[in-house]
C-alpha cells in the first residue's frame, strides 16, 4: 500500500521536471528567417568590400564605381523596410561592382585563389564574359528594364568585354542582380 502511494508522487515529479517543449516555427517562417540572415549577411559582405576599396589607392577609379555605393545605399535601405529578397541582391550587385573595379587594379578581395596556370584561361574568361553580357542583354530586353544604373553597367561590361572579361562578366552579374532586385525573384 506504500508504494501504491508514492507511485503518483513520483509521477507528478517526472511530469513537473518535463522540459517545455520549444516553440515549432513554420516553413515560411524558417524561410523568411533564413532571408534576413542572407540579406544581412550580404550587406556586410559589401560594406567590407567598400571599405577595403576605400583603404587602397587605386591607380584606376572607373565611373561605374559610383553605382557600387549607390547600390549599397539602396540595399541597406532596403534591408530596413524588410525588403530582405531585394536588400540581398542589390548588396550582391554592390559587391560585384567593388570586386570588379578591383580586378580592374589588378588586386582580388580576400584570400588570392591558388590555380593552375592554364593556357586557355584568357579563352574561357572571354567566353564566360561573353555569356553573361549576352544574358544581361536578353533580360533587359525580356523585361523591358529601361534601370539607367543597369544600361551603364551593360555599356561598361560590353566595353571592357574583350580587354578586361573578368571584369566584364562581374559587371554584367551586378546588373542581373539589380534586375532580379528590380522583379523579386
Amino acid at each position: 500500500m506504500k508504494q501504491l502511494l508514492w507511485m503518483p508522487l513520483v509521477l507528478g515529479l517526472a511530469i513537473a521536471q518535463t522540459p517545455t517543449p520549444a516553440p515549432v516555427q513554420s516553413p515560411a517562417q524558417r524561410s523568411e528567417q533564413r532571408l534576413v540572415q542572407k540579406a544581412t549577411q550580404e550587406v556586410a559582405k559589401a560594406q567590407a568590400a567598400k571599405s577595403y576599396l576605400q583603404g587602397l589607392r587605386l591607380s584606376n577609379t572607373p565611373a561605374w564605381l559610383s553605382q557600387g555605393d549607390a547600390l549599397l545605399t539602396q540595399a541597406q535601405s532596403d534591408l530596413q523596410a524588410q525588403r530582405y529578397f531585394a536588400a540581398k541582391e542589390r548588396a550582391d550587385a554592390a559587391k560585384k561592382v567593388y570586386e570588379a573595379a578591383l580586378v580592374l587594379n589588378g588586386q582580388t578581395l580576400g584570400k588570392p585563389k591558388k590555380e593552375a596556370a592554364r593556357p586557355d584561361k584568357s579563352a574561357e574568361q572571354a567566353y564566360r564574359a561573353q555569356q553573361k553580357v549576352g544574358r544581361l542583354e536578353a533580360e533587359l530586353a525580356y523585361y523591358r528594364n529601361n534601370n539607367p544604373s543597369v544600361r551603364n553597367l551593360l555599356s561598361a561590361a560590353k566595353g571592357l568585354q574583350t580587354s578586361q572579361p573578368e571584369v566584364a562578366r562581374k559587371l554584367a552579374e551586378a546588373g542581373l542582380d539589380i534586375i532580379k532586385a528590380n522583379r523579386g525573384f
